[in-house]
């Protein structure tokens, strides 16, 4: 069946827009994965009858003599699909249809009865080609933890905002790659660590629907929204074509899809997923028409009105909400309709990753940030952990609970369009109250002895925080932003001079800045449950330097990575 839902607004079979890399087509991601279970998200590019083959991966590699003889076997033409069984001792097949274009080609499996602590290999096949789709050119692999009642050591990723685009050309308009080498450098920090590498967290802001104007969706709305008789255009599908061909696009690069196939990647969006800024724009006060202009341009002279741009910014929220489940959140742990938080264990830790975008409203009467809803189920999840049980937990919040010099926070009614930026941030007196609870919650929980490390992106630096309330309880705030972005030096300096050094918040916490960084990173997390030790591992391209007051804490190792002793 042919996709029918595709206008002339859609991006749908187009082939003019200027992307500098090939668009993701054929794909998986590893997604959330226990010890005796995976969820692979899976995309084929194309209609047909698929099967998805497991593996054991170790043995098979061996008794086939080697990856390089299995691969050249597996990329044989035409390929029977019984020849595919006997070769890699298949142990488990899941047959799929794809019949239309209603997912965008994308299926997720949910494989149970594995093994834990077993390297797994998987391929796609294709039944109508008669070929391995995916696994023969390099063979996907993933790992089972152990058993979660083994409290042992180990590390995961933490990775935010990727966006490897900048528009050269003598009238700015030709898009170039840009940064893309902090992709290759942690695929090769997750394969030398491939045995302790449970895996990886991708904190917000994995693709840009606003990063370069030339690729801009939002820019592309603002070409587009009209009125054609009674209709409003473009529709939501049109715009879910837009949000697809993003994320198409962003995660078309074979480093990226490394990462992705190879570990269990859990993933939470932040607002470029949706739109700059997004649930803090003001749309029912008294700037509201600035805000809405701000955003749409060209609606006075598309002779559209208020209200109907306020209509096609709905549109653009339910179509981004659509393709993120589509995309990212279909392969996280499985949640209610609406509701993208989620938490899971691994080896005597906790790790809640919190959704600040999906309820977020700046308009809202309190709790503008998560949502009363999501900070109930938080806190319910947070005040019962026992610490028997659970050593640490981590606790992801895009947008970091601690980051920005208050001056600069509370100067956002001057900040004309970066006032949206600015109540972005937790430290805003807006989120007061929700802030206060929130910090509330994760003492409480230190002060059982539970170790306590918020993990953030969105900011574009990556810093080290320890925050500690009257009672000398202590918790962390590591962010790791951004792993693809490039920055002038000017903008570089200004996001250096943002950041807070040491001081006490409006609570009374006390809190010191023990490393900051502003090129392109991404962070290691090793965790020793028994010991009652965490290390925090940021790589990047420049030497990092803690302030000499916290020297002792901080082990600069060489060019590109600083070590940093948490608990």
């Amino acid at each position: 069946m042919a996709d029918t839902k595709h206008t002339s607004d859609s991006f749908v079979f187009k082939t003019d827009r200027p992307w500098p890399n090939a668009r993701l087509k054929v794909a998986a991601i590893v997604g959330h994965t226990t010890s005796h279970s995976v969820r692979l998200w899976l995309r084929t590019g194309q209609l047909g009858k698929f099967s998805l083959l497991l593996y054991p991966f170790e043995t098979v590699t061996k008794s086939t003599g080697g990856e390089k003889l299995l691969k050249t076997k597996l990329a044989t033409v035409p390929l029977m699909l019984e020849e595919v069984k006997n070769s890699l001792k298949i142990i488990q097949e899941i047959v799929f249809q794809i019949e239309d274009y209603e997912h965008d080609t994308t299926f997720v499996a949910d494989v149970n009865q594995l093994k834990s602590n077993i390297r797994y290999g998987y391929a796609l096949y294709d039944h109508e080609r008669q070929v391995i789709m995916l696994g023969h050119n390099r063979l996907r692999q993933f790992r089972t933890p152990p058993d979660e009642e083994i409290h042992r050591p180990f590390q995961f990723a933490l990775f935010s905002c990727h966006m490897p685009y900048e528009v050269n050309g003598l009238f700015k308009k030709r898009t170039e790659v840009a940064s893309l080498e902090m992709w290759d450098f942690l695929n090769a920090s997750l394969e030398r660590h491939r045995d302790s590498i449970d895996l990886v967290i991708a904190g917000g802001d994995q693709c840009y629907s606003d990063g370069v104007d030339t690729l801009d969706i939002w820019c592309q709305l603002n070409r587009t929204m009209r009125k054609e008789g009674d209709r409003l255009l473009p529709d939501k599908e049109a715009m879910r074509s837009w949000y697809r061909d993003i994320y198409r696009g962003y995660w078309g690069f074979e480093s990226v899809q490394r990462v992705f196939e190879s570990f269990p990647t859990y993933m939470i969006w932040d607002d470029h997923e949706i739109g700059d800024g997004w649930g803090s724009h003001y749309f029912r006060t008294n700037d509201s028409q600035d805000a809405l202009r701000r955003l749409l341009p060209d609606l006075n002279e598309k002779e559209l009105t208020y209200d109907e741009g306020c209509e096609l910014l709905g549109r653009m929220f339910q179509a981004a909400k659509d393709t993120y489940h589509e995309y990212q959140h279909s392969h996280n742990p499985p949640t209610e309709t609406e509701v993208w938080d989620y938490s899971f264990r691994r080896s005597g830790c906790g790790i809640y990753v919190l959704d600040g975008r999906g309820h977020r409203n700046i308009e809202s009467k309190n709790y503008r940030i998560l949502g009363r809803a999501q900070f109930d189920r938080f806190s319910s999840w947070a005040l019962t952990l026992d610490p028997d049980d659970t050593k640490f937990i981590f606790v992801v919040s895009a947008v970091p609970v601690l980051h920005t010099r208050a001056s600069i926070v509370k100067f956002d009614e001057y900040a004309g369009g970066l006032g949206d930026d600015l109540r972005d941030s937790w430290e805003h007196e807006l989120h007061k109250t929700e802030r206060e609870a929130f910090m509330n919650i994760l003492f409480e929980v230190a002060a059982k002895g539970i170790n306590v490390a918020v993990l953030s992106g969105d900011v574009h630096v990556s810093a080290v925080y320890s925050i500690e309330d009257k009672s000398g309880n202590r918790i962390y705030q590591l962010t790791s932003s951004a792993i693809t972005y490039g920055l002038s030096l000017h903008q570089s300096w200004i996001l250096r001079m943002g950041a807070a050094d040491d001081g006490e918040t409006d609570e009374g916490y006390f809190f010191r800045r023990l490393a900051l960084y502003t090129k392109s990173s991404y962070a290691l997390i090793s965790v020793d449950p028994e010991s009652g030790e965490s290390w925090f591992k940021l790589y990047g391209m420049q030497e990092l330097k803690a302030p000499d007051s916290v020297a002792e804490e901080s082990i600069p190792l060489n060019n590109s990575l600083a070590k940093i002793r948490l608990h």
